[in-house]
C-alpha cells in the first residue's frame, strides 16, 4: 500500500517532505528541471521553479513541488537517477561520466579509486555542470565518496569536509 504524506513539511518547521514517502526533499534549481525533465512531462508545468528532488531509493518521485503538489515521476527523467537505482552501470557523476562499476572495479583492483580526486580537479577547471546534468541538481562527491565507502566494505556514510563541492 502506497503511503501518502498529508502535511508537506515536516513537523519542525524544516524542509518541504515528499508527499509519497516522507523524506524531505532538497531544492533543485529551475535549470535542472529544465534540462532534466522530458519535454513532455515540463510542459504539464505550472513553472519550473520550487521543485524539490526526492533522494528516496524506493520512491519513484524524482521531484515535487511543496506549494503546487505536482510530482514528476522517475519515468520522466531523462537520464537515470543514481539514487533510484541498484544499476551498477549507472552513472554516479554525471558530468565527468563516472559510473558505479568502475569505481567498484577500480576499488577492487588498488584498494582505492581516484575518482573523486578527479572530479575535484575537472571542477576547480570549471569543467563541471551539475545542474544541468546531475538529477539531484548539485554536485556528486558525496555519492561518489559512499561508492567508494561501499566498495571498500564500509557502509558509513563518509566523512563531511565542510562543504567540498565541486560546484562554483
Amino acid at each position: 500500500m502506497e503511503q501518502l504524506v498529508i502535511n508537506s513539511c515536516n513537523a519542525a518547521g524544516g524542509a518541504p517532505l515528499c508527499p509519497r514517502c516522507g523524506q524531505e526533499g532538497r531544492s533543485v534549481g529551475s535549470v535542472t528541471i529544465e534540462s532534466l525533465v522530458s519535454p513532455a512531462a515540463r510542459t504539464r508545468l505550472r513553472s519550473l521553479d520550487g521543485f524539490r528532488f526526492c533522494a528516496t531509493p524506493a520512491c519513484d518521485v524524482a521531484y515535487f513541488h511543496p506549494a503546487s503538489s505536482e510530482l514528476i515521476s522517475c519515468l520522466d527523467v531523462v537520464v537515470p537517477v543514481f539514487q533510484k537505482s541498484t544499476d551498477p552501470g549507472r552513472l554516479v557523476c554525471y558530468c565527468f561520466q563516472h559510473t558505479v562499476a568502475a569505481i567498484q572495479r577500480e576499488v577492487r583492483a588498488t584498494g582505492s579509486s581516484p575518482i573523486a580526486t578527479d572530479i575535484k580537479t575537472n571542477c576547480a577547471q570549471g569543467l563541471d555542470d551539475c545542474v544541468h546534468t546531475n538529477p539531484q541538481g548539485s554536485c556528486c562527491l558525496g555519492n561518489v565518496q559512499r561508492v567508494i565507502c561501499e566498495a571498500n566494505g564500509n557502509n558509513q556514510p563518509p566523512p563531511s569536509d565542510g562543504g567540498g563541492c565541486c560546484c562554483h
